[in-house]
């Protein structure tokens, strides 16, 4: 599977917080796995990472979408699946309405890095 290109979008800055927090993950091309709405014409990548006990946190916005102007950013979600390939969150990670793209990306993965520890040590 080619890794869809993010560049110029507010998901390049979520993929170099992930980066940067070390965070393993791979981004589905398929709009709105996490979308309350269906948002026609616009790529929606989700951002999907594994944990170690086979569950995964899956991030994007309210919309399913992570391919916008940066500076249309309207904050993160990301939730936790008790499966992979699962419909029914598990549980809330992290939400923002945040604006700012960077200190929002920052904080979503220092949330699910912080989520994962928890639950190696559960």
């Amino acid at each position: 599977m080619t890794t869809p290109d993010t560049t110029g979008t507010a998901g390049h800055h979520l993929r170099t917080a992930l980066d940067q927090a070390g965070l393993t993950y791979r981004i589905d091309p398929w709009p709105g796995a996490l979308a309350r709405i269906i948002a026609t014409g616009e790529p929606g990548n989700v951002f999907i990472i594994p944990a170690p006990d086979g569950t995964e946190i899956r991030i994007t916005d309210d919309e399913g979408i992570t391919a916008y102007e940066p500076d249309e950013h309207r904050g993160w979600v990301a939730l936790h699946y008790k499966q992979a390939g699962d419909d029914i969150a598990n549980a809330e990670v992290y939400r923002s309405t945040n604006t700012d793209v960077d200190a929002d990306s920052t904080l979503a993965a220092e949330a699910i890095t912080a989520f994962l520890a928890n639950r190696s040590t559960q």
